[in-house]
């Protein structure tokens, strides 16, 4: 479809809002994950801690010291978290014994409350660090320090995996904006062209009445003495340009509406409604010394009766008007597994073969149809209205001669 620079504007403004709401609502997901990912690496540190601070204070203070003292550590060692064993002495002062020679060259204090995890600045470092008690003397106690930066790791997952999802949610956030705001433009861009065609077609139709009319009315003023029978030819043909253009107005709306049929509208059965459309132009047909003969299959399907009414009337009043006295026009209606044909087949003019692609055009006249009265609209309001109830229609010409009209209705 093509897209008009000021609806494109709307179109890209429609998705960059879009675009921007997705991204905020992304960017909150994305703070409540890396915050998750924050606590739970918290979390899993903090367990880890504990569990090795219970199970090596559970050894005892003397076998400790012993342990600390000496070159086998005498447990399962974690290389990632460093230990301490602290002694209240008798005199206030404390000592420390431990494996982790940071700890030794850095001496840092016990401080700090049981059981309870503190961070901590040691040789400029920071640690997180745990205090249990060894026994209920108050004198031992055994403090783990983990080496760890939560904040930088956390980062670190984060930025493994959330920022190339970031980047492909953001791709895909921009390209579904667009696609959903072109959807959602969609049919105000078909309303806007349609309007467009409408004015342009207007604009260029009328401009050779309006020149004719504006002609005969400065010739009739020309000589304000002259009266109306000198100049009845004059008005008649104004008048006459004056009809053509109510039908070529009439005609353009009735292909918008066409376009735009809702199923709101009442309900009819098809066959029942062709059946009316052919008693109404049998009188006609027989004036004009043409043979005008139905063959109507029930169909179920139900369709829009104003639509099909007017459908019908323009094929049928087409067949009529194109073919000769002694013509004929065969009018008929068959059922299929899918829906309903529909045909108007005649023995008229045809035709060419090579404009059969644009007979349903707006204003299109085929060469040998010129001295015929016509605004060209008709087969395009049947297009329109064929279009608006999801169906299809197409033409052919007939041997030895004539036009048969194919529609295609579908059951909904």
């Amino acid at each position: 479809m093509k897209i008009d620079k000021d609806v494109k504007k709307r179109w890209l403004l429609f998705a960059l809002v879009n675009f921007v709401l997705i991204v905020l609502v992304f960017g909150a997901l994305l703070a409540g994950f890396s915050a998750y990912v924050v606590t739970a690496q918290r979390n899993v540190l903090q367990d880890r801690i504990m569990r090795y601070a219970d199970t090596l204070a559970d050894r005892g203070a003397e076998e400790l010291q012993v342990l600390f003292g000496s070159e086998d550590a005498g447990w399962e060692e974690d290389p990632f978290l460093l230990v301490a064993l602290y002694t209240v002495r008798d005199n206030g002062s404390v000592g420390i014994a431990s494996r982790s020679t940071i700890l030794i060259r850095n001496a840092p204090a016990l401080g700090g409350r049981v059981d309870t995890f503190q961070k901590e600045n040691i040789g400029g470092y920071g640690y997180l660090t745990y205090t249990v008690r060894v026994d209920e003397t108050q004198r031992n106690y055994l403090k783990v320090f983990a080496p760890y930066d939560i904040n930088e790791i956390a980062e670190d997952k984060i930025s493994t995996y959330a920022v190339p999802f970031a980047v492909a949610f953001v791709v895909i956030a921009a390209a579904f904006s667009l696609i959903w705001g072109y959807v959602a433009i969609k049919p105000i861009v078909a309303g806007y062209v349609k309007q467009k065609n409408f004015i342009n077609d207007m604009s260029h139709e009328i401009r050779t009445p309006l020149a004719v009319i504006k002609g005969n009315l400065e010739n009739v003023l020309a000589d304000p003495e002259v009266k109306v029978g000198a100049v009845e030819e004059m008005i008649g043909n104004s008048l006459k340009e004056v009809d053509y253009m109510t039908d070529i107005s009439a005609g353009l709306l009735n292909i918008v509406r066409g376009q735009n049929r809702s199923a709101t509208h009442k309900e009819s059965n098809l066959t029942e409604v062709l059946s009316e459309v052919v008693d109404l132009f049998a009188d006609v047909a027989t004036i004009s010394g043409k043979a005008l003969v139905a063959n109507l299959e029930q169909c179920d399907i139900k369709i829009e009766r104003e639509s099909v009414k007017q459908l019908a009337s323009v094929l049928i009043e087409n067949a009529i008007k194109y073919t000769e006295e002694g013509d004929r026009i065969d009018v008929r209606l068959r059922g299929t597994k899918e829906g309903c044909v529909f045909t108007v087949a005649d023995t008229g003019i045809g035709v060419p073969k090579s404009d059969l692609d644009r007979i349903f055009d707006r204003f299109y006249r085929g060469e040998n149809a010129k001295d015929i009265p016509g605004t060209g609209l008709g087969l395009a309001i049947a297009a329109a209205i064929v279009e608006g109830m999801g169906g299809t229609i197409r033409a052919h010409n007939r041997v030895p001669r004539g036009l048969e009209m194919i529609v295609t209705l579908k059951r909904n």
